[in-house]
């Protein structure tokens, strides 16, 4: 059954005051609960909407940060129903966000919008709701990288200067970039195939955890890593993908594959039919995890020596962000700090409800192009979503030739 909940919560920014409204579209998968996080030094309200997936979130942000949201539950993406979802229900839920944000269109300083990457209807319907807006209230539009959004993040609520590294691992992307600027990013190494999100969600539908009693309402990577703690993850010798690709680049398909393999032995070796639970799940997920964190960790290795080879990061202080959905996994945060111990850089991470995916972020990436002045337009003729589009400028071929040998380190997580 397709679910929908319309939630509404707020966020205060009580130690800064600002002058400057700004609207945001915004639209995801996941839910965020109250906090507090303070912006340093900016002076603008800003109201976001984004639509980039299956749910629709809208915000202003101002002294209070105004979420509403639509969401589908469980039963994953069904982009149609998104869609249709987002049309009727979009007008409603940034009306009550401004309202509740006590902001009149006519005090908003712009308009920012995700526009890319993401599903081209979900995309479709904020963008062209926001082009109403802007051509009604004459307000500036600032168009929002969806990726760019989760990378500056962590600007929200660490002080933290460029250049940075850092991983955004989703359910829809995995990606390593150094971050030089507000718009300045440098692509070391993507995803070949699927990320690494989507394949956690896949091997959690294939061992139906859904069925399990202590993870039928959590996500799939969530009910993973919960089961993951009951497991021993010895017990499958699962290795992680590219071991001899001296490159920043991750693939996933190919470990997911053999993993349904296993599991598919497992049913017949214990009688069971596809669909229930086997005794050796917590087992599979434990493996699944770990071979999975090494992977991830090992190529964030390779672009952390490489940034600072060519002198990109900092020798002493260079810190390493880690974002998106997968990033709120605490197992594979363990992971990475191994890397980053061993290589002296800091490791940050939003908090998890900041990871996955959400209106604040796009509100914040907008925050920050108003105060650098990049990227606001005042005619929005010809602009278009783009359902595809790479972040920064891909060096992810030279990132390959320099072929850095990383050390072996030992995985005690």
């Amino acid at each position: 059954m397709y679910k929908t909940c319309i939630e509404v919560d707020s966020l205060s920014l009580h130690r800064h005051k600002s002058d400057h409204p700004l609207l945001v579209l915004c639209g995801t998968k996941n839910k965020i609960t109250n906090s507090e996080h303070w912006i340093p030094k900016l002076y603008f309200r800003i109201a976001s909407c984004l639509l980039s997936c299956c749910d629709l979130k809208c915000r202003v942000f101002k002294n209070k940060l105004i979420f509403t949201k639509l969401s589908s539950c469980f039963c994953g993406i069904i982009p149609p129903v998104a869609q249709q979802l987002h049309r009727e229900n979009i007008q409603r839920i940034v009306r009550e966000a401004l309202s509740l944000s006590k902001v009149s269109p006519s005090e908003l300083s712009a308009i920012a919008t995700t526009i890319k990457p993401g599903l081209a209807l979900s995309l479709g319907v904020g963008l062209s709701f926001s082009l109403q807006l802007v051509n009604q209230f004459k307000k500036p539009f600032i168009p929002i990288h969806h990726m760019e959004a989760h990378a500056l993040t962590i600007r929200l609520t660490n002080k933290v200067e460029f250049p940075f590294l850092v991983l955004l691992i989703s359910g829809g992307h995995c990606l390593l970039a150094l971050v030089r600027g507000v718009s300045d990013f440098l692509l070391l190494g993507k995803s070949l195939d699927i990320a690494p999100g989507d394949m956690l969600d896949k091997v959690a539908r294939r061992l139906s955890l859904i069925k399990h009693p202590e993870c039928s309402t959590m996500s799939g990577g969530k009910a993973i890593e919960h089961l993951a703690k009951q497991g021993n993850k010895l017990h499958f010798d699962f290795k992680p993908p590219m071991q001899r690709a001296k490159n920043c680049d991750f693939s996933f398909s190919g470990l997911q594959h053999v993993i349904d393999k296993t599991i598919m032995q497992k049913e017949i070796e214990e009688g069971i039919e596809k669909g229930q639970i086997l005794s050796s799940a917590a087992d599979i997920a434990a493996a699944v995890q770990h071979t999975i964190a090494c992977h991830i960790a090992k190529r964030t290795h390779r672009a952390i020596l490489f940034c600072k080879q060519r002198n990109l990061l900092s020798q002493s202080n260079a810190v390493l962000v880690v974002s998106g959905g997968v990033a709120s996994n605490l197992y594979i945060r363990k992971a990475l700090e191994i890397i980053t111990d061993a290589t002296q850089c800091t490791l940050l991470c939003p908090p998890p409800r900041l990871c996955t995916d959400n209106g604040i972020m796009v509100a914040w990436n907008g925050v920050e192009r108003l105060h650098a002045g990049l990227g606001i337009l005042y005619d929005t003729e010809g602009i278009r979503y783009e359902p595809k589009c790479p972040l920064g400028v891909d060096i992810s071929k030279e990132v390959g030739e320099a072929a850095i040998r990383v050390p072996r380190l030992k995985m005690k997580i």
